[in-house]
Order: C-alpha cells, then structure tokens, then sequence
C-alpha cells in the first residue's frame, strides 16, 4: 500500500489499535460523521429491488440480490439556488461512496440568530469535499442574484475577503471562472443539468486550459480521473476541490459476508456450469472445451478484442 495512504488510515483509525499487520484488524473512527441517521425531509425510500430480474423473471444482470435495506438522499447536484450556506453536519451515504454533508442555506436572513426555528431554513444535501467540516462556510458564486465571480479580478479592498472565500474548498462556480490548474469535482456537462462528471469517493478532473474555439467561443479543457482530456462549456457548473474519503479504495472486503450487505452474490465461473448455461460448461473435469474465453454469449472476453467502437476522438495522456 501506498505510504500517504497508509499514513493517513492510521490517523483516521481508533487509538485501540496499535498493530497495523493486517489491513482488516483496522476500524475507521466515524465520530467525525453521522451515521443512519438521514435528515427527514431529504430521505425517502427507493423503488422495490429487483435481483437482476426483468419483467418476466428472466436474469439479465448477474451476480445480484438480496443487500442491506437503504434510504435515498436527495443530493443537490446543481448548486445554483441560493448564494450562502453553513455546513451543518458529515453524514454517511449507502448509496455512494463518498460522504455527504448537509447545508444549512442563509437565504434573504440577514442574522441567523434571529431564527427561532431550523424548519424554516432551506436544507440541502452536497457532496462532501475533501476538506470541509461542519461549520465552514460554502459559496455557490455567480448566481444572477448574487455577486458576480468577475469581482474577484478587481484590485479593491472591499473584494479582498470575497476573492479569499472564492477559492476556497467546497465553492461552486461556473468552469470558465474557475482559475486554471484547479481541482474539480461535481462537473456538469450540459448547462443547468446537474453535475455528472467525478462524483465518486477520492476522485477529482483538473482544469487545463481555456482557449477560444474557431467558432469564437471560449472552451474549458479539464483531465477526467480516466486521463481523457474533455472540452467542457465555460457555462458548467463545477466545485473546487477533492471528492471526500480518499481511503476508499485501500478498504479490504475481510469476509464473504460484507459483499452480500452491498447486494453482490458470488460470481460462478464458466467450466463450473452445465452446457446449456455456458459455452464452457460440461465435460468431465474442468475442461472448456480447447477453445478461447468467452462470456456466456460467445463473444471473446480475453485480449484485443473491441468492444466499444466510438467516433468521438479523445485525447488520452
């Protein structure tokens, strides 16, 4: 394992533990988030699962069933209603990898202590950066009812303390605002429509350049986890910084039992089954046959064969 890795399970973990020879002996702390405890009015439940099964009782995605029960969380992904908000808590999500935090939003209230009831505030679930911790204070920048983004490129002292908060972790802000060489996360693709890009634990795109396009519109240029340079419109919404839980994927499954809460069912190989279930079933002992890997509808699954034939030309580093 990677040492910046390591170093950083060892301080999120318990002060129980003091031997680190096997990964699976560690318990993360979770004091510094809530946990299945959702906020009401952002939870709901989620249409009946289905096991892999169609409308007829036919299995169409294998490997599928059963799991722990789960909440949705309505996660506002578009971040573009109101201009300021207050962390209130870091919450855990079933359904996503990363974390979540709850945003206590100041909309037309000049004092929050003049509230006398949390009902009446706006609340609001995001995305959890890296960073960020109950308390802190996020900006959604470039609202049409609120301060431009353009203020900050403006040398006055009443714009210092706002181009300070403008760059800090946990803004959103439209692409073309954002400072080259930043990290993003939450990216959307098409204006208005939520973000769509990088939305999974410990992941991030990082905004290259900006150009103008021989069309004379300006183009964002962002490098997607995946190493895919994409040209994104300067009108997409993005918020700075990493995705939270970085450790996700130093997490080790120590038993059998932990994929099935996630709903997985074992996966049963090939020469396991009968003939008529694969192409390499049957056969006395396991045998496949003498002839190449393929899935269990003939199509090769081992080395050079294309899968996926695109027009778009991406441009990969």
């Amino acid at each position: 394992m990677n040492n910046f890795y390591l170093k950083k399970l060892k301080s999120e973990c318990t002060e129980e533990i003091k031997s680190f020879s096997s990964l699976k002996n560690v318990l993360l702390k979770k004091s510094n988030f809530r946990q299945n405890i959702p906020f009401k009015k952002l939870s709901f439940g989620k249409r009946k699962k289905t096991s892999g099964r169609n409308s007829t009782g036919s299995i169409t995605i294998f490997h599928r069933g059963g799991g722990s029960k789960r909440l949705h969380r309505k996660i506002d992904f578009i971040r573009n209603c109101f201009y300021k908000g207050i962390i209130e808590r870091i919450e855990y999500d079933p359904n996503r990898s990363c974390k979540i935090a709850l945003v206590r939003w100041q909309h037309s209230i000049s004092d929050l202590s003049t509230i006398t009831k949390k009902s009446s505030l706006f609340f609001s679930y995001i995305l959890a950066s890296d960073e960020i911790k109950s308390g802190d204070i996020i900006l959604n920048l470039d609202n049409s009812k609120f301060p431009k983004v353009q203020s900050i490129f403006q040398k006055t002292d009443s714009d210092f303390n706002f181009a300070l908060n403008y760059k800090k972790i946990g803004n959103s802000a439209p692409i073309g605002q954002i400072p080259e060489g930043s990290f993003i996360h939450n990216i959307e693709i098409y204006p208005g429509k939520g973000g769509q890009l990088v939305r999974s634990a410990g992941t991030s795109a990082q905004l290259l350049s900006k150009k103008i396009s021989p069309y004379r519109k300006l183009e964002c240029i962002i490098r997607l986890p995946s190493g895919v340079n994409k040209v994104i419109n300067p009108s997409c919404r993005a918020t700075l910084g990493i995705i939270s839980n970085q450790i996700h994927n130093t997490t080790n499954l120590t038993k059998a039992g932990q994929n099935r809460w996630l709903g997985k069912k074992p996966t049963v190989r090939g020469v396991a089954m009968n003939p008529i279930d694969h192409p390499h079933g049957g056969g006395e002992g396991r045998t496949k046959g003498g002839r190449p890997s393929v899935s269990p509808w003939g199509k090769p699954t081992k080395g050079g064969f294309k899968t996926v034939y695109s027009k778009k030309k991406t441009h990969k580093k």
